[in-house]
Order: structure tokens, then C-alpha cells, then sequence
């Protein structure tokens, strides 16, 4: 369908009058529909309608701007001078004034060039074109056919800037050190439940601390492992085994027991593997548990004066045969180190190696 333009313009002179029709009959051999109103002799519906229904049927309106069409658009006497040109001045108006300014129909030509003074005020923010020149009539035809020759080229990559970053303030470089002798998963499953002690009341053999599970399978799982890595003997005392009394003043037997790496084998085990002491993180993990004996005096006692005597103790699991508690003997591991501590000389140190059986639940 071919565009439709209307041509807005003033009589005001046969020379301008046959330029307008030259231009119009131009763009009609270019297969834009122009429309003119050299064209009609009498419209039926009469002049003022015929206008707005070419202004408002058009696809573009090109406002011929001259001398007296400007005199026209600026006149508000209120005279009868130039009736055709104020209406149609007021119907562009006023499609402006409801595009919001957006405007994309109507467009500002002129003859000559010193009749660029001449485009009235509201169309002097848009692009006009000198028809008389054959590259801006040839731009005027493209823009009226939607034919853009300035093609935008695609956009390239953009590169990526490089940033230096923010020099920050040299930190010591720690190393973290990561050790414990606790399965966590495993010590979960079994669920620790409490001590049993086999103390020698002839003293003859040396006591046994026996660990206690409720998933004894579990139980005997954990010291086969710990037998495994440490064999018959802790020599280096990396286990390390804590009780620790005078917990509570309600119950003065009640005691807690610690259990887990020695902190101070764990350090020395940094140098072995080429870490700074001074420069490490260590981390461990323990566990621990409350015991209360119902009576006195407890088998903790008599178990503190047995090692007292041999200097030297058994640690294993706990198991049930034949209906009796007794110690797993294929899973006993000697040692000769023993912490027996009271809650008063740990709270004293925050860093204290025991500190951490004392939670939120314990008045410190």
C-alpha cells in the first residue's frame, strides 16, 4: 500500500503554488500517493473537512514553509486573512500537542534556503529538507518509504577493563592444621553412655577404663580403630583421657570425663610435617561426658588409687557376654598418662584444654 502524504502550504504566490504542484506531481511518479488541493475543484464535504481529513488520514504532512504561512500561523488577530492556512496550523497543532511532542508525521519543507527562518516554532526542533536540492529530496523520498541509508554497525566486544586491584595491608599467612582420633560419625552412632572401671583389688594387674556405648557394636568399632592406629601401647601419649571432679556442689560425686587428642602431641606433630607453631591454626575434636555415681565411694576412686600404685593403665570398650559387663580385651591399649582435674583450676583459663566441657548449661 503506497504512503499517503498531504502537503500543507499557502497561497501565497503562482510561482510558489506551481512549485508545490511540480514537488507533489514528483513524488506521485514515486509511487508515494501525495495529495494536494490543486487536486480538487470542490470538495463535496467542503474545504475546512477536507483538510482535517487529509491532515488525519495522512501518513505524513509536509508543511511547506514560506513567508506568508508563517505570517499565517502566527496570527492571533482574529482576522479573516488566510482562514485555510490558521485551520490547518491549528489541526497540526493540535495532533502535535496529543503526541506529546513525539512527532513522526509531520515534517517541515522548504524551497529555498533562506526559507528556513520561515518554519514556525513548533517544527523548528525537527529535521527539515531543502526540496529544491536533489540529495535532501532524495532523503525526504527514503524517509517517507521507511528507508534508512545511516545503518548503525553492530557493536564489538567490549573490553574488558582491567582493574588492579586494591593493594591491602600484608596479613600473616596462617596454615590450619586439621587432626582428632574422633569418628564423629561413628562416635554418633554408638552414643557414648557412660564409664565402667576393672581395678585389681590384690593389685596385681593394672586398672582398665572401659567405655561404654549403647550401639556396642558401634563401640567396639571405634577402639578396633584406635588399636589399629596406636597398637598395644600409646607411646606418645596422643590419646588423651581427662576426668574431672568437683563439678557440682549439689553432688559432689558427679564428674565429667574428656576425651580426645593431647593438644601438646598435636603441636609437636606440626613440626613434623613441616608447619610453624608460631603460625598455625590447629584444630581438634573431642568429646565428653557427665557421670553420676550413685555411690560412695565411686568406682573413680578406687580406680585414681589403682593407677596411683601401677603408673600405668588400660583403655578399651565396654561389651555385654553371657549376660555380664566386661572389658574388650582384643581392643585394650596401654597407657600411662591420666588427667585428674577439678572444675575449679580449669574455669580459671579460657584457653584451658578442658574449658570446652563446660557449655552454656554449666555455671561457671
Amino acid at each position: 500500500m503506497a504512503v499517503k502524504v498531504f502537503i500543507s502550504y499557502a497561497h501565497e504566490s503562482v510561482e510558489l503554488a506551481n512549485r508545490v504542484l511540480e514537488f507533489s506531481n514528483f513524488l506521485r511518479s514515486k509511487g508515494i500517493d501525495s495529495e494536494i488541493d490543486q487536486y480538487e475543484e470542490a470538495p463535496v464535504e467542503g474545504w475546512p473537512k477536507w483538510m482535517m481529513r487529509q491532515v488525519q488520514q495522512a501518513d505524513f504532512v509536509l508543511v511547506c514553509c514560506s513567508k506568508l504561512f508563517y505570517e499565517r500561523a502566527n496570527d492571533f488577530s482574529g482576522g479573516d486573512d488566510g482562514l485555510g492556512v490558521k485551520w490547518e496550523t491549528s489541526l497540526i497543532l493540535q495532533q502535535l500537542y496529543t503526541l506529546s511532542t513525539n512527532n513522526t508525521k509531520f515534517i517541515p519543507i522548504i524551497f529555498d534556503k533562506g526559507s528556513k527562518e520561515y518554519i514556525p516554532l513548533p517544527l523548528q526542533p525537527y529535521t527539515y529538507y531543502q526540496v529544491s536540492d536533489d540529495s535532501n529530496k532524495q532523503r525526504l523520498i527514503d524517509r517517507l518509504r521507511g528507508v534508512s541509508k545511516s545503518k548503525r554497525p553492530p557493536l564489538g566486544e567490549e573490553p574488558i577493563a582491567e582493574e588492579k586491584p586494591e593493594e591491602l595491608e600484608p596479613k600473616e599467612r596462617k596454615s590450619m592444621f586439621v587432626s582428632s582420633i574422633i569418628d564423629v560419625d561413628l562416635w554418633n552412632e554408638a552414643k557414648w553412655s557412660g564409664m565402667a572401671f576393672v581395678s585389681d583389688p590384690s593389685l596385681q594387674n593394672p586398672p582398665i577404663a572401659c567405655f561404654m556405648f549403647a550401639n556396642e557394636e558401634a563401640g567396639e568399632k571405634i577402639f578396633r580403630n584406635l588399636k589399629k592406629d596406636f597398637g598395644n601401647i600409646d607411646s606418645r601419649e596422643e590419646i588423651r583421657l581427662c576426668f574431672i571432679e568437683g563439678i557440682s556442689s549439689k553432688a559432689p560425686r558427679d564428674y565429667k570425663v574428656h576425651f580426645g587428642s593431647s593438644r601438646d602431641v598435636l603441636v609437636e606433630k606440626l613440626s613434623d610435617y613441616g608447619m610453624d607453631k608460631e603460625s598455625s591454626l590447629l584444630v581438634t575434636i573431642t568429646r565428653f561426658h557427665e557421670m553420676n555415681p550413685p555411690s560412695n565411694p565411686s568406682s573413680l576412686t578406687v580406680f585414681k588409687h589403682s593407677y596411683s600404685h601401677f603408673k600405668t593403665f588400660f583403655i578399651t570398650n565396654a561389651i555385654t557376654k553371657n549376660g555380664q559387663l566386661q572389658p574388650s580385651f582384643s581392643n585394650l591399649i596401654q597407657k600411662n598418662k591420666v588427667f585428674f582435674r577439678t572444675k575449679s583450676e580449669i574455669i580459671k583459663d579460657r584457653n584451658d584444654e578442658d574449658y570446652v566441657v563446660f557449655g552454656n548449661g554449666d555455671k561457671i
